[in-house]
């Protein structure tokens, strides 16, 4: 089983509180949210984390269980059609039904067969969708006492129980369950941000009361928050080939679901702005660049790199050299003016007596060197301050990326959200609109221009993952 941060068999990611929770031998869950907010889909997910494939009970008031398979297509490749739907049957081989429409049945007979499930089958996992439905058709005192008998047997059946309510507001059963989740919805910028609150979890220690989620193929899955991590760069298995990285208006970014909604990646001859919010460091720019920077260089195309944030070669080298193949790393060039380290041959150095600025006559030697080739140019904004004239950030920096424009097939620049002047000009200029930004101490990526969703920066190794928030 997944938790956030470690994989797992399974592919299942939760919340590591609520993880723990639910590997009880026996507990009372309550899932609350307003409709939409993904309380089935957290139950079938946690019915999956948990491995049962037979000994399950899914009571269902709303869909029918034909349509939960077509809601959820994974559910067929995991749970095993049970072979006999008559409860009797059932009961005689010591399994249950997996899914029971209950759209039509009488709240008494329902509610009489959950007891007899939890009296003679052995700790099943019974799942109420939703108890709403079965609760309303009682009076008060008569809900209170089947709540109670309910727990009463759940625990003797060693059984784990889980509750759905579209009502957050009744709080009937909170003192009853273990453990209560919330499930609610939100926008951020005209974005839906999903977030699951930790209310309740008896026994378990509650590290972090909330997570953001997303439903994206249609299971539940949440994200750790972002903690700087120290990455360790792994050579890549496969590499690229020139057909994958670009087509003939678009350079591929190496993240699908991105280019996706770029439609088709990003533009040729384009410049793209990579903005990186408060609290966010050098280190995720490094980390987003790689899988690019990997596919130019395996693909034998060049990348010019010019470094931002006081980087200097050997720290380059080591964020992007790994997933490069050994015997094209020189197609990788630095534009430096200091010292030469040890990878002096990767470093490009400046023209002594050169005219031109010194970026643009490095894109022109590139571009000569390396004819017919795409060439990918990676600047921050030191590079630009440079390009300043007389009359400010505009004057210098207009003739700057018209001729970076005409040298380089993409140019990604790199800009920290602090440095406003630069920031306020390349987002207006620029093809597209990058920005990493912090939600609820989760990472994620956004294109403000053009615009789409949210994507979750995945930490699960190197290089990193985006992930749809949906």
């Amino acid at each position: 089983m997944n938790t956030d941060g470690e994989k797992g068999s399974r592919n299942v990611y939760m919340p590591d509180e609520l993880v723990r929770f639910i590997q009880r031998n026996t507990y009372s869950l309550l899932i609350k949210g307003f409709a939409g907010t993904g309380k089935t889909t957290l139950a079938l997910t946690i019915l999956k984390a948990l491995g049962t494939k037979n000994n399950f009970f899914y009571i269902s008031t709303r869909v029918s269980p034909k349509q939960l398979f077509q809601y959820y297509p994974w559910l067929e490749k995991f749970v095993e059609k049970p072979k006999s739907t008559n409860p009797g049957d059932a009961h005689e081989h010591g399994l249950m039904p997996s899914f029971e429409d209950a759209r039509l049945d009488e709240p008494e007979s329902l509610f009489e067969r959950i007891t007899n499930q939890l009296m003679d089958i052995k700790s099943p996992i019974i799942i109420i969708d939703s108890w709403d439905a079965i609760a309303s058709f009682m009076d008060k005192e008569a809900r209170l006492n089947n709540e109670r008998v309910l727990q009463t047997w759940r625990e003797r059946a060693g059984a784990k129980l889980i509750f759905i309510s579209e009502y957050p507001a009744d709080t009937t059963l909170d003192f009853l369950v273990d453990g209560i989740v919330e499930l609610k919805q939100s926008y951020h910028e005209n974005v839906r941000v999903r977030e699951i609150f930790l209310l309740k979890l008896r026994g378990v220690r509650i590290e972090r009361p909330s997570y953001i989620y997303t439903l994206d193929n249609s299971i539940f899955r949440s994200f750790a928050p972002y903690r700087p991590v120290k990455f360790k760069p792994q050579p890549r298995k496969k590499t690229a080939t020139g057909d994958e990285i670009a087509t003939a208006d678009h350079v591929k970014s190496g993240y699908p679901a991105l280019d996706g909604s770029l439609g088709g990646g990003f533009p040729r001859k384009g410049v793209v702005l990579l903005e990186l919010d408060s609290h966010v460091n050098t280190a995720v720019a490094m980390a987003f660049l790689e899988r690019m920077v990997s596919n130019f260089v395996s693909s034998n195309n060049p990348v010019l790199f010019q470094p931002f944030d006081w980087m200097d070669p050997r720290t380059i080298m080591n964020y992007l050299g790994p997933s490069m193949p050994s015997g094209k790393k020189s197609l990788f060039k630095i534009l430096w003016t200091g010292k030469v380290g040890g990878v002096a041959d990767n470093i490009m150095l400046p023209e002594k007596k050169q005219h031109s600025d010194p970026s643009i006559a490095a894109l022109a030697q590139m571009k000569q060197k390396h004819p017919g080739r795409l060439l990918l140019n990676i600047m921050g904004t030191d590079i630009m301050q440079r390009s300043y004239g007389p009359e400010g950030v505009r004057s210098g920096m207009e003739n700057l990326l018209s001729d970076v424009r005409t040298s380089a097939d993409l140019t990604i620049a790199v800009i920290s959200h602090s440095q406003e002047d630069v920031l306020d000009y390349l987002s207006e200029v620029s093809d597209i609109h990058l920005r990493f930004l912090m939600i609820n101490d989760t990472l994620f990526l956004q294109s403000l221009v053009p615009a789409s969703p949210l994507y979750s920066v995945v930490f699960d190794g190197y290089p990193i993952s985006l992930e749809s928030v949906v």
